[in-house]
């Protein structure tokens, strides 16, 4: 079965006409062989091994369905969940008023932070948000008390946002933002401007006290970079209302049913996965850059970098007993045009190649129709120096044309030489609207779920950022107790130059 050259479904184009058939016919037989299947995500199927569970997050998709009764409760769990957050959201702007702006901050980190923060500003370039959002989710305390400087107490909601919660950024930045708020408008009045999203209710009650309507549940089996689909969320149900929100979820649902009913060797996804990880098991290329063309994806360049590395980078097969030696690509991502001019010179003569994903819009979402043709020219003409390149020979006979020397034309020649055969994916996105942004972002997901299954990994759990973070506790502890029994003795050294700086 042949790969195919592009592909139309959700309203994107997939445009896969710029890589080798070498590339294209082994994507095509590693997916062939492949064991899992997408419609795992839709059953009880154990796909997380390491925490025991299945991957729900394409069942908190509005319309979707589960495969049996354990899947299928959690997705009439789940909708019902969005609709209560829904009824909630638009109940407060009612109560508030158009005439009042509401300042929420959002409290959350990684995936409680990074896709919402995409979408809203996508979304922001096409209706204005309906409430200010301050988002934090650094331990930095200047980002806090940046925040807190920007909003106005007698009309703020905090949103605190973790799927455990119990990850300490976001915990600390809620104490502190409960303490300013009680400052200004007592202690109980702040207990009730808390909004709390998560997969332990239990907890949220028991730290904050808070009334179960101020607690909106998504499910353990969610993963925290697969979860504004969820509870999560509710910061882009708060700044855009149900209507937008509903078109994110359909765009989102009509990319899973291709998934779930297209053969990954012909399916958008599958195809995406497939030449990954060809590129990094067959040819040995390390590296993947995304570039998308518009501003309006400014925030999505970190979200991708996470859902992609933090699922793909793992050196222990899925159900923990194998080495694999050879995982998920590194992310460099920026929006165009700008990014052109910091990594492009690499992607174009590098020595080591490099494979792109370029995302672009057709149609314009603002007036000025010449400098968006521009903009996707700029789009076109990387793809194609990318692929096409143009070789030495090619500067030397042009720059002789415009009167150079033989000799000069061949030094200055070998500089400008770009050697080509940088594969591409275009993808092309119909228009710039919620619907079509659902579609992108489960594009991705999906992708990068396939290319774990490739690599024989779990691309669900991220176990290397939790011992980063028990370390951290055990070195701020130590830090405090002026106390380095039981640390390295590099972190013992650092540790004694901070005190000697800290008063």
């Amino acid at each position: 079965m042949p790969a195919p050259k592009t592909i139309h479904t959700a309203g994107l184009r997939l445009e896969f006409t710029r890589h080798g058939e070498q590339a294209l016919a082994t994507a095509v037989k590693t997916l062939t062989a492949l064991p899992s299947q997408p419609q795992d995500l839709v059953s009880k199927t154990v796909l997380n091994g390491s925490e025991n569970r299945p991957a729900w997050h394409v069942l908190s998709r509005l319309g979707a369905k589960g495969l049996d009764a354990p899947s299928q409760a959690a997705a009439e769990f789940l909708h019902a969940e969005f609709a209560r957050m829904a009824a909630w959201a638009e109940a407060l702007l009612a109560d508030v008023g158009n005439s009042q702006e509401i300042d929420i901050i959002h409290l959350g980190a990684g995936g409680s932070e990074t896709p919402m923060l995409a979408l809203h500003t996508a979304l922001s370039v096409l209706q204005q948000p309906r409430c200010r959002v301050h988002w934090v989710a650094n331990l930095d305390g200047a980002t806090i008390d940046a925040a807190l400087a920007a909003a106005c107490p007698e009309r703020t909601w905090i949103v605190i946002n973790s799927k455990s919660f119990r990850t300490q950024e976001v915990m600390r930045n809620a104490d502190i933002a409960l303490r300013w708020l009680a400052d200004a408008i007592g202690a109980d009045q702040a207990r009730n401007r808390l909004v709390a999203l998560t997969a332990n209710p239990e907890l949220a009650v028991q730290r904050f006290g808070l009334p179960a309507d101020q607690v909106f549940r998504s499910l353990p089996e969610i993963g925290g970079r697969f979860s504004l689909w969820s509870a999560h969320g509710l910061v882009l149900l708060l700044a855009f209302g149900r209507e937008t929100v509903t078109q994110l979820h359909a765009g989102a649902h009509a990319m899973d049913q291709h998934f779930l009913d297209t053969p990954l060797q012909r399916s958008a996804p599958g195809l995406m996965a497939g030449l990954s990880h060809a590129y990094r098991v067959r040819f040995g290329l390390p590296l993947l850059s995304i570039g998308l063309y518009g501003d309006a994806f400014s925030h999505m360049p970190l979200y991708l970098q996470q859902l992609l590395m933090e699922s793909l980078g793992k050196s222990t097969s899925a159900d923990g007993m194998q080495p694999v030696h050879v995982s998920g690509p590194a992310v460099i991502s920026g929006v165009g045009t700008p990014v052109q001019h910091t990594y492009f010179q690499l992607l174009h003569q590098a020595a080591v190649p490099v494979f792109h994903e370029i995302v672009a819009v057709a149609h314009p979402w603002h007036r000025h129709l010449r400098e968006h043709m521009a903009l996707l020219a700029n789009a076109l003409g990387q793809a194609d120096a990318l692929w096409n390149g143009k070789d030495a020979s090619s500067w030397q006979a042009e720059l002789m044309a415009q009167g150079m020397s033989a000799e000069a034309a061949a030094r200055a020649a070998h500089h400008r030489a770009c050697p080509g055969g940088r594969p591409s994916t275009f993808i092309w996105m119909e228009r710039l609207t919620p619907y079509h942004l659902g579609a992108l972002l489960a594009l991705y997901e999906h992708r990068t779920v396939v290319e774990g299954w490739l690599y024989g990994i779990n691309p669900f759990d991220q176990w290397g950022v939790e011992l980063g973070k028990t370390l951290a506790t055990r070195i701020e502890n130590a830090l405090l107790a002026a106390n380095n029994q039981g640390l390295s003795s590099e972190t013992a050294a650092s540790l004694d130059y901070l005190r000697s700086h800290a008063a």
